[in-house]
């Protein structure tokens, strides 16, 4: 077993904060109503308006100094390293959080054999202003208003960290519980919403060690965005999502799903497909990107099965006649741990690696393709 490296970092808040009011930020598409699912099986248009970015998108939705709701974003990368990089301010477990406290939350399993695990305490800031910035402490991840790059700083314990990635899939998606913009919750109740803003980014950077020694990192990222303005127990008590991305040499789908549990037994299940066609050069430039599926609560455009015995996830979305009916299956297993968060209210969120492999559709024949991502599990502490 790897040893563990863990740290606990207070920063210091040298910008100030700037004032929202509670809920969503103005210009978002949070909680409008939108049309049904996309279903796309040809592949033949491009964006939706499910899946159309929106930088503001990705800002702040629960004001920053507010002690009732919660809010999240996360990174998580496979390639050189398979990093975890959480920022939140508030508590997805708690019902009171303490006023203004943000955190970002890391691991980094195997950096010369040490996992490292590192936790930054500090108050939460964003800027709207010439692109946007989300700090704590000297920390920050920025994007421009197009969405099309996030960049990552991170500065702790000797450690410095620095991911530059552009959305090489040009896509959001946002579930739609209901048909109402990223909702994941039953209609009706409280509201937990989520997003991902980057379903397939191409990162560069590198990690300086403590020694000085200089690691270049590349890879695959995602971010994902979840907030609530109440606890997850009060009404959900797990919820798991995961990003699956395919290596072929002509093409490269990414999936992400989100699975939604309600503790009155109520299942939400959203599930986003998209396919980028290779460019000149392999895994760096794409010539279109080709939205085929965003389904939320359509057991007939999307079958999900997850054996926790097994480790093993099973998804399949079915073709259409341009495809000669050739269904998208991706099969997965868990292949390791790479980390464990527990929050201040006792919630656990657990992160893995996942491996497998694809069936696809590609020129009217089957392709099949190696793929790779991460599982997140989130499971409410008992009540």
């Amino acid at each position: 077993m790897l040893p563990i490296r863990t740290f606990k970092v207070f920063a210091v808040l040298v910008t100030a904060c700037q004032s929202v009011v509670l809920g969503f930020q103005p210009g978002s598409d949070y909680g409008q109503y939108k049309t049904s699912n996309l279903y796309n099986c040809s592949g033949s248009f491009p964006t939706s308006n499910l899946t159309v970015k929106n930088s503001v998108d990705t800002l702040p939705q629960i004001q920053p100094s507010s002690a009732s709701g919660w809010e999240q974003w996360e990174f998580i990368t496979h390639g050189t390293f398979s990093i975890v990089l959480r920022w939140s301010h508030g508590d997805q477990s708690k019902a009171h959080s303490t006023d203004s406290v943000g955190r970002i939350e890391v691991i980094i399993p195997d950096v010369n054999g040490t996992t490292v695990q590192t936790t930054v305490f500090g108050k939460l800031s964003y800027s709207n202003n010439n692109g946007k910035e989300v700090r704590i402490g000297g920390n920050s991840f920025k994007w421009d208003d197009a969405s099309a790059w996030y960049n990552v700083t991170l500065n702790v314990e000797g450690y410095s960290l620095v991911l530059n990635s552009y959305s090489a899939m040009l896509d959001t998606f946002h579930p739609d519980v209901g048909y109402y913009n990223g909702r994941l919750s039953s209609v009706g109740g409280p509201g937990l919403y989520g997003s991902i803003p980057v379903t397939r980014g191409q990162i560069s950077g590198y990690l300086v060690t403590p020694d000085g020694q200089n690691i270049t990192v590349d890879g695959l990222a995602v971010l994902q965005h979840m907030f609530s303005e109440q606890p997850l127990p009060v009404y959900v008590n797990k919820y798991s999502s995961a990003i699956i991305w395919g290596y072929s040499t002509t093409f490269y789908d990414t999936h992400a799903f989100y699975h939604i549990q309600e503790l009155n037994g109520t299942v939400h299940e959203a599930a986003y497909l998209g396919r980028a066609i290779a460019g000149l050069v392999v895994k760096s430039d794409f010539q279109s990107t080709w939205d085929t599926y965003a389904v939320t609560d359509d057991t007939n455009l999307y079958q999900l099965t997850v054996d926790p015995t097994r480790q093993t996830i099973n998804v399949s979305l079915p073709g259409c006649a341009s495809t000669n009916n050739i269904s998208y299956t991706f099969n997965v297993t868990e292949s390791s741990r790479i980390g464990q968060f527990t929050d201040v209210g006792g919630g656990r969120t657990t992160y893995y690696a996942l491996n497998g492999t694809t069936l696809a559709p590609y020129g009217g024949r089957i392709a099949n393709g190696t793929i790779a991502g991460a599982y997140v599990v989130y499971e409410a502490p008992t009540r």
